[in-house]
């Protein structure tokens, strides 16, 4: 095949020219293209894909783009398709010549080689074979940033062969016949002062003296108007040579290009020192060197831009770097503190920090411009014959940064900045999280002493978890401990977890992990500082813009803008998108903040819309879920409360419930604790049915009993009585069976008491169900006929088919399978009839059951099979593991024994991820019987 990227991107087979239809597959060939034979990570293709602005299912949308990419390959070439693979990102295989800009770069490299060896004219022969291959601009047909860097990296990789090629062709004598390219190459580029100079070189040969002369003032003028510079050394003394007719310019002579260079400044090294105690960061460090050219040619300008939550490590890392780097960087090893986030500096404005930066290159103060864009054009300039490496340390922004990028190839800048710098669009970005825990301890045993480490190592785990596996945190932690002889690791990890707090704990001489935070939340505009710190009320692990919305009061909208601007500098995490949490230490910092800067009123009112926005969400979903639940009523809710929005269908409510889960368990506890008792027994109540039907027995069981806590505060026995039942049937449910009895009498006693009939019936169901838990079925039986009469004396249908089923359950139980099919059959119909799918599961489980028992095996697996399709559809998961588990014994029982297998393993599956360990050994002995050749 042939891949061309040196002008406009195409790819070429044996059946012709690749049709690359819409702009997203030809950017995804061209990625690969750039870095053929390399493995590309996903991130970096979504990047050249959309930008900063990836959909929200971007990775699945790649995988489309790639399975298109391959089926267009292989159209024109067989096999082609097999070239593109994954492995940890995508690799497009490349063959030798096949990609013209492998092959101009090795027909660049044999032209240099050629030149070194003192053979102009084969030397120019070979550049102009390899600049031959070019057919235009590069990457034409592809745009954004992402192509934009890339392209014009590539340009500048051209000119440079073009100008070589010159090079090489008035060393072998050919002056007159260049004059007129190289006078429409300096049309094109006026301050390139490479090409002006050979112009200079070719006209003096020709005997046109005063045409090279004027070619130099037009240069100075150029440089002069349009960047504020005067010519360099070398142009400056051809041009000094011209005026004096310099016999030596004349024939064939090296270049000015090939002359020693002038003689520079001493190499200078302003980094700060290496950090002795650096741990870690192995995979960074890989990424960051990773970035540097393959054959150091210096072809490529290198930007690295690291950014991070405060005292994460960004300096560290970037000096740790730079110092690996010094000898890829001989000519300078600059470093200056932008003061973006400092107590003692306001930021370093980009004129007074080129100042800085170019002084530190040698030039004297009084030859330093008064205008930024000149003094921006004069440090590119310093830069461009020198392998720099540049540490532009604690960036405000990229308008700070941007004047100091180098302009030339062959340098290196690294950034670091709390922000992540997405508008410094020739940059790469490498976003540091907090260490693994492995290097958390390795980081704290070598600042605290292994050996006094190494005598505790749980409480250094747990002193390391507490500093939420921060940097600086861990260093302050350690510290603190090695200047303490007489304090031991456990010592620490009881004061890092005691009343006083964690942020007062963490900090020693002039360094605070609560003063770094403060200076992050200080740099934040007053709606972000606001909504910075009523998060900090949140009780729940993570968070979305609905629920921040409600929180603060504002619209959806803008919480989601301030939400992500807060990620932007490192002030929350997105582990999903629209999904946002705290790091724990930064957690504290904004409760802390919150209860020092909103009055109580404020801090009320915020709450309250928070928690009837998760109670009202959780309501309309549970509705939608259980259609056929009574209602229980609700104040409406406050004012600035936004409601999630719902999707109907099982599968998307149990997601959204599933998210909230731990949001919502803490929304009850915060409740309880703020005394809105009717709030908190709602929660308990909402989250019923879902508990249920993901089988969330101990959770379960915790929100009813602060249900029942609440319930008791409310003093209404009819709310009382719901909660003793729940909560008796929630004991039961994990095994506790004294204190499910107690709780369900006490909920029948309080039903009696007021004569509340439907109660009574309920709890009759209710402890039918908890003493069939504790195999006392004819008791459990006696219930569910109570509750069956109860029902039918009512005139609900509804509970009728659920007391139907417990009797014909319990029956079964008793060994009356044949007495037992009438009222499951009843049930079934009466469940279809009033839509309750739920129940018709249950119902349909029990009749297999029944069948299975009676020897009637294929009916029993119809049955079970159909229960276990409603239950699949409901998102049921706690009872889909149960109806496998049962459907595996009528299928052996009929010789289906890969039908068992597959059933048994399945359920087995599920009963390990709800961890009921129980049930996974006894399906694993199941399996194992069923494994066992017969005897």
């Amino acid at each position: 095949m042939e891949f061309r990227i040196a002008g406009p991107v195409e790819a070429w087979g044996t059946g012709g020219q690749a049709r690359l239809p819409g702009s997203k597959q030809l950017a995804l060939l061209t990625a690969l293209l750039l870095h053929a034979n390399r493995v590309v990570p996903v991130e970096q293709l979504s990047e050249a894909l959309w930008g900063d602005d990836p959909p929200v299912n971007a990775g699945k949308a790649l995988q489309t783009y790639v399975f298109r990419l391959r089926r267009t390959l292989a159209a024109v070439e067989p096999g082609a398709d097999q070239r593109l693979a994954f492995t940890a990102g995508y690799r497009l295989r490349i063959e030798p010549g096949e990609l013209d800009l492998a092959v101009f770069r090795e027909q660049v490299g044999h032209a240099r080689a050629a030149a070194n060896a003192g053979r102009p004219q084969a030397a120019a022969e070979m550049f102009a074979s390899a600049l031959e291959l070019w057919r235009g601009r590069a990457l034409i047909g592809v745009s954004g940033s992402y192509f934009g860097a890339h392209a014009a990296r590539l340009e500048e990789e051209r000119l440079a062969a073009l100008e070589e090629r010159i090079d090489a062709d008035l060393a072998a004598g050919r002056d007159a016949e260049l004059v007129a390219e190289l006078q429409n190459l300096a049309d094109e580029h006026p301050v390139r002062e490479r090409l002006h100079g050979h112009l200079m070189r070719a006209l003096y040969r020709a005997g046109r003296q005063a045409e090279a002369l004027r070619t130099f003032h037009e240069l100075h003028d150029h440089l002069a108007d349009e960047l504020g510079i005067e010519p360099g050394s070398e142009i400056t003394e051809l041009h000094q040579r011209i005026l004096r007719g310099d016999p030596d310019l004349a024939g064939s002579r090296p270049s000015v290009e090939t002359r020693p260079p002038v003689e520079k400044q001493a190499a200078r090294n302003d980094l700060p020192g290496d950090i002795g105690d650096f741990t870690g960061r192995d995979t960074e460090m890989a990424r960051l060197l990773a970035a540097l050219p393959d054959d150091g040619d210096g072809s490529t300008v290198v930007i690295e831009a690291i950014d991070g939550m405060a005292g994460v490590g960004k300096t560290t890392l970037a000096v740790h770097a730079a110092h690996q780097l010094t000898n890829q960087y001989p000519d300078a090893q600059l470093f200056i503190d932008l003061h973006g986030h400092t107590t003692e500096h306001e930021a370093i404005d980009p004129f007074t920090a080129l100042g800085v930066l170019l002084r530190a290159l040698g030039v004297s103060s009084d030859q330093l411009p008064h205008e930024l864009d000149q003094r921006a054009a004069l440090w590119r300039a310093e830069l461009a014959d020198r392998k720099a490496l540049v540490v532009l340390d604690n960036a405000a922004s990229a308008a700070q940064v941007r004047p100091l990028l180098p302009g030339a190839a062959s340098c290196l800048a690294l950034i670091t900045s709390r922000r992540r710098l997405a508008d410094l669009d020739t940059a790469r970005t490498l976003s540091l999280d907090v260490l693994p825990p492995q290097d958390a301890i390795a980081l704290f045993s070598r600042i605290a002493g292994a050996d006094r480490a190494a005598t505790e190592p749980e409480a250094v785990a747990e002193v390391v978890e507490l500093c939420g596996f921060l940097p600086l945190a861990i260093r302050i932690a350690a510290a603190r401990l090695h200047t303490r002889p007489a304090w031991t690791v456990t010592y620490l990890a009881d004061r890092l977890s005691s009343g006083r707090g964690k942020l007062a704990e963490l900090a020693t001489g002039d360094r605070s992990v609560a003063a770094a935070f403060t200076l992050s939340y200080q740099d934040l505009a007053p709606d972000q500082q606001r909504m910075f710190r009523l998060l900090g009320l949140h009780p729940g692990p993570s968070f979305d813009a609905h629920s921040a919305a409600s929180l603060a009061g504002i619209g959806v909208d803008q919480a989601g803008s301030i939400l992500e601007g807060l990620v932007d500098v490192h002030l929350l995490n997105q582990p999903a998108p629209d999904r946002y949490r705290f790091h724990d230490l930064l957690r504290h910092h904004a409760n802390t903040t919150v209860l020092a800067e909103e009055h109580d009123a404020s801090r009320q009112q915020a709450l309250r819309r928070l928690l009837d926005f998760y109670l009202h969400s959780a309501v309309t979903g549970d509705r939608l879920l259980h259609p056929q639940r009574p209602p229980i009523v609700l104040d409406p809710p406050v004012p600035g409360c936004h409601l999630a929005p719902m999707t109907e269908g099982p599968v998307a409510l149990l997601a959204w419930f599933d998210v909230e889960h731990h949001c919502l368990l803490a929304a009850q506890q915060t409740a309880l604790i703020q005394g809105w008792y009717a709030v908190a027994w709602q929660f308990a109540w909402t989250l019923g049915a879902y508990h249920q039907r993901r089988g969330h027995v101990h959770d379960d069981l915790a929100a009813w009993q602060v249900g029942l806590a609440a319930a008791i505060q409310l003093g209404d026995p009819a709310i009382r009585s719901t909660a003793h039942r729940f909560l008796g049937w929630a004991y039961a449910r994990v095994g506790r069976h004294i204190e499910a009895q107690e709780h369900l009498q006490q909920a029948l006693a309080l039903a009696e008491s007021t004569g509340d009939q439907p109660s009574q019936a309920h709890c009759h169901q209710a402890l039918a169900l908890a003493l069939g838990h504790q195999g006392q079925h004819q008791r459990a039986l006696e219930h569910a006929t109570h509750a069956l009469h109860l029902y039918r004396a009512l005139g609900a249908a509804a509970w009728e088919a659920d007391a139907l089923n417990r009797v014909g359950w319990f029956v079964a139980q008793l060994g009356r399978y044949d007495q037992a099919r009438a009222p499951l059959e009843e049930a079934v119909i009466l469940h279809r009839r009033h839509h309750n799918r739920d129940g018709e599961a249950s119902t349909l489980d029990s009749l297999g059951f029944v069948a299975r028992r009676s020897g009637q095996h294929a009916q029993a697996v119809d049955y079970y099979q159909q229960a276990l399709a409603l239950r699949r559809n409901l998102g049921a998961t706690y009872e889909v593991a149960n109806t496998l588990d049962a459907l595996g014994h009528p299928h052996a029982a009929l010789g289906q024994l890969d039908e068992a297998r597959a059933a048994w393993q399945e359920a087995l599956q599920l009963y390990r991820a709800q961890r009921r360990t129980a049930d996974a050994d006894r399906v694993q002995q199941q399996l194992d019987a069923l494994n066992q050749p017969a005897t």
